[in-house]
C-alpha cells in the first residue's frame, strides 16, 4: 500500500509552519533533512530490479530539493554491480495535459542521470535534450550511496508542480497505483543570510589552501593571470596544488614573483603532478603511494607546539576504483607506520595530519570509508589497517560550503554539453581532529559570489570559471600553541643541535664560551630536567623520554634561548 507523507490538504496546512525551519545544504550528508519535510514513502516489494524507497521535497528561494532513498547502493552517473537508471519527471506547469505523459502527470523535464541529460517537452511540437546544467542540477554524493539529495533551479517551473520518480531497469515509480505528488512551493529551507569573508579570525590559525589547477594551470598564459588573483586572495600557508607534472620549481618562482607574500618553501613531484608550497621548510618528505606525497611542515616554534603532517592526493579517476582503493589503502598503512615505533616514518605523537587534494571520489564508496574509517580493502599487501586518528576514531572530512551558498560542490565544467557529469565534490581534506579543530573552510567559486566579495578580494567573477574545472578549498586549521615564551634569538651564542629530529642523542655545540643553563621542557610545558653546560659540547639523551615534541631552553647571562627537539 502506497501513502503520501502528508495528504495534499494536510501538507498545505502544515506548510505554512514550516516554512524557515529547515536549512537544507546540498553536500552529500543528511542530517538536515527534518521530518517535518513532505515526504512519500513507497513499498518495498514492487521492483524487479533495485526498491525505490521513499523521496521527500523541500525548496528554497532558488532551489527545489529531492532526496531519494533505494534499497541498495547504486551510482547514480555511472556503471556498478547494483544497476539503476533513476529518472526524475517535473510537471513544471501542474498541467498533466502538457509535456510528455508519464506516471499520470505531463512531464516537462525528464532528468535521467544515468544518460546525464534531460528530456525538454516544453514544446508540443518537438522534443530537445539537455545538459544536466541547463536547470542546475548538483546531485550529491558524487560517489555510490543508496541515498542522494539533488538540487535543481526551479526558475523554469511554477509554484504548483508535480513530481515522479523511476528507477527504469526494474521499473519501479514514485508514487504509483494511480497517486499523484503535487508539490508547492513553500520556501520550507531558509537559506543562508550570512557570506564567510576571506580573512582569518586568529592569524595564529594555519591556512591550507587544496587546488587542482588542471592542467599546469600556473603556466598557462591563459589562466595564470586567474591562477595569481585567486592565489593572492586567499593567502594560504600552505598550499597543495594537483595536476602541475609539468611546472617545475624554476615555474613556480615565475608564478610567484608577482606576489607580495614570501612562499621560500616549494616541493614539486612531477611524476606524481602534486605541488607543495609553504610558508615553512619541510623537515621530511616521503612518497607514499604514486599519486600521494608528504610533507613533514616544520611550524614556528614562536608560535606552534607542534608541526603538522601535509598529505597532497591525487589518485586515479573515473572508471579506476581499484587504483584509488590501492592508494587510500596505501595513505592508512602510511598513517598507521607513522602513528607506530619503526618503518619508514616516526612521527611524534599527537602530530596532526591533514590529507588534501583532488581525490577523485566518483565511484565505489568504499574508498571514502576507507579514507575516514582505515579499512584497508587489500589488507594482504597493506595491512589490517584501522582508524587512522591518534584516539582511534576516524578521520574528520571537512565539508566546506561556497562562501554565500549552502553548496558543497568542488567540480563542474564550464561549458557543458549533454552527456557531461554533472558537478560534483571531489576535493576534500580530511584530518585528525583529536589533536586539531577548524575554525572556518570555504569553497571560493567567484562564479557564486556577490560584486562585493568580489571587489573586496580582487576578484572578477570568472577568475575561477577560466582559471581551471575545480575550486579551491580553503581550511583554516586550529593548532596546539606551546605555553613557553619562545625567543629564537641566541644572542650570539651559536647554538647548533644535531639530529633533529632525533631518536636519542642530540648533540648540542655553542660557539660561546660562556656558561648555559639547559632546562629541558615537554609540550605541556613541564619541566623535565636541568643541565649545566660548562663547556662547548654536550650530548642529551631524549631516549627517557616518550616519542614527542620537547623545547629546549638556553638560559645565560646573555638572555633565553628555546628550540624546538623532536623525538622519534
Amino acid at each position: 500500500m502506497k501513502f503520501l507523507i502528508p495528504v495534499l490538504l494536510i501538507f498545505l496546512f502544515l506548510s505554512a509552519q514550516i516554512v524557515a525551519q529547515n536549512r537544507i545544504k546540498i553536500d552529500g550528508f543528511f542530517d538536515d533533512w527534518s521530518s517535518n519535510i513532505m515526504t512519500y514513502v513507497d513499498d518495498s516489494l514492487d521492483s524487479q530490479g533495485i526498491e525505490l524507497l521513499e523521496f521527500s521535497v523541500c525548496n528554497d528561494n532558488e532551489y527545489l530539493y529531492v532526496r531519494i532513498k533505494l534499497s541498495d547502493e547504486i551510482d547514480l552517473t555511472e556503471p556498478f554491480y547494483n544497476p539503476a537508471e533513476v529518472l526524475i519527471n517535473i510537471d513544471a506547469d501542474n498541467n498533466q495535459f502538457t509535456g510528455y505523459s508519464t506516471n499520470n502527470i505531463g512531464s516537462e523535464y525528464g532528468i535521467n542521470f544515468f544518460k546525464k541529460k534531460i528530456f525538454d517537452d516544453t514544446d508540443p511540437n518537438m522534443v530537445d535534450t539537455l545538459s544536466l546544467y541547463a536547470l542546475d542540477i548538483i546531485p550529491l554524493p558524487s560517489y555510490t550511496s543508496d541515498e542522494f539529495e539533488i538540487a535543481i533551479n526551479r526558475a523554469l517551473f511554477s509554484d504548483t508542480i508535480c513530481i515522479s520518480i523511476r528507477e527504469k531497469l526494474g521499473n519501479d515509480y514514485m508514487p504509483d497505483n494511480g497517486s499523484v505528488f503535487m508539490y508547492v512551493f513553500n520556501n520550507c529551507s531558509s537559506p543562508t543570510t550570512t557570506s564567510v569573508n576571506f580573512s582569518k579570525n586568529d592569524p595564529k590559525n594555519l591556512r591550507l589552501m587544496t587546488y587542482n589547477v588542471f592542467s599546469n594551470g600556473l603556466i598557462n598564459n591563459n589562466r595564470v593571470d586567474e591562477h595569481r588573483r585567486i592565489f593572492g586572495s586567499v593567502n594560504a600557508d600552505i598550499i597543495t596544488f594537483q595536476e602541475c607534472g609539468n611546472t617545475t620549481y624554476n615555474d613556480v618562482m615565475g608564478f610567484l614573483n608577482t606576489n607580495p607574500i614570501y612562499y621560500p618553501y616549494i616541493y614539486p613531484d612531477l611524476n606524481s603532478g602534486n605541488l607543495t608550497i609553504s610558508k615553512y621548510p619541510s623537515l621530511q618528505s616521503w612518497q607514499v603511494a604514486n599519486k600521494i606525497d608528504a610533507e613533514l611542515i616544520d611550524l614556528p616554534d614562536s608560535i606552534y607546539s607542534t608541526d603538522i603532517l601535509i598529505l597532497n592526493g591525487h589518485p586515479p579517476c573515473c572508471l579506476n576504483n581499484q587504483g584509488r582503493q590501492e592508494h587510500f589503502d596505501a595513505l592508512i598503512q602510511f598513517i598507521h607506520d607513522a602513528k607506530t615505533i619503526g618503518g619508514v616514518i616516526d612521527l611524534p605523537m599527537n602530530t596532526p595530519i591533514s590529507f588534501s587534494g583532488d581525490m577523485n571520489l566518483v565511484g565505489y564508496s568504499e574508498q571514502y570509508y576507507t579514507i575516514v574509517n582505515g579499512t584497508i580493502s587489500d589488507t594482504s599487501t597493506y595491512g589490517i589497517g584501522g582508524l587512522p586518528d591518534w584516539d582511534n576514531t576516524p578521520l574528520k572530512d571537512q565539508v566546506a560550503y561556497f562562501n554565500e551558498k549552502d553548496i558543497a560542490y568542488t567540480w563542474d565544467i564550464s561549458n557543458p554539453i549533454v552527456g557531461d557529469f554533472p558537478s560534483g565534490r571531489l576535493d576534500f581534506v580530511f584530518f585528525t581532529n583529536s589533536v586539531m579543530s577548524v575554525d572556518k573552510s570555504f569553497i571560493l567559486s567567484t562564479e557564486h559570489m556577490s560584486t562585493p566579495l568580489l571587489n573586496q578580494n580582487n576578484l572578477f567573477w570568472d577568475d575561477t570559471k577560466k582559471a581551471s574545472d575545480h575550486f579551491p578549498v580553503i581550511v583554516d586549521f586550529v593548532l596546539p600553541t606551546h605555553i613557553l615564551n619562545i625567543k629564537n634569538a641566541d644572542h650570539g651564542l651559536g647554538f647548533n643541535f644535531s639530529p633533529n629530529p632525533s631518536k636519542g642523542i642530540v648533540h648540542i655545540n655553542k660557539a660561546n664560551p660562556k656558561k648555559v643553563l639547559l632546562e629541558i621542557f615537554n609540550i605541556e610545558g613541564h619541566l623535565l630536567e636541568q643541565i649545566n653546560m660548562n663547556s662547548n659540547e654536550l650530548a642529551i639523551d631524549l631516549s627517557v623520554y616518550p616519542k614527542g615534541i620537547y623545547f629546549i631552553q638556553m638560559v645565560s647571562s646573555e638572555g633565553i634561548f628555546t628550540r624546538k627537539l623532536i623525538r622519534i
